[in-house]
């Protein structure tokens, strides 16, 4: 029994193997943003796609979850509340921290949409978005 399992370990990827190489092939994997969750209780998680016409953005505010996102097209600018300000372009992500103020996420380009998808994590009932309206704080 032992020598049959043996030859079946040698054999079968023979007979497989090509059928897995071709799949393989078809299926690469890049990562994109590797990121540590900080201590929290996720509930929720929403997927939106997001275009933003020329020149536009959202106004100043902050997420009171964890928000990751992947820029699809155009360019998008970034800039979190005493930071510099980060030009994103397709194939970028970003991370938005729970609580942390973003004075600037606007679309770079005055003649052509942009486009996003943010990754929200949250509790259940919690608000997505919630706008700043001390530009001081």
């Amino acid at each position: 029994m032992k020598n049959v399992l043996q030859w079946l370990l040698v054999i079968l990827p023979l007979f497989y193997g090509s059928s897995l190489t071709a799949q393989n092939n078809s299926i690469s994997r890049k990562t994109l943003l590797q990121q540590q969750l900080p201590p929290t209780s996720v509930e929720e998680v929403r997927i939106d796609e997001i275009t933003c016409a020329p020149g536009q953005g959202a106004p100043d505010h902050y997420h009171p979850g964890e928000v990751y996102g992947y820029v699809v097209e155009g360019q998008i600018i970034y800039k979190v509340y005493g930071g510099e300000p980060v030009l994103l372009n397709p194939g970028d992500s970003f991370r938005e921290a729970a609580g942390r103020r973003i004075e600037v996420f606007k679309n770079a380009l005055a003649d052509k949409p942009s486009k996003f998808i943010a990754i929200y994590l949250a509790k259940k009932g919690q608000p997505l978005i919630v706008l700043t309206s001390n530009k001081n704080q």
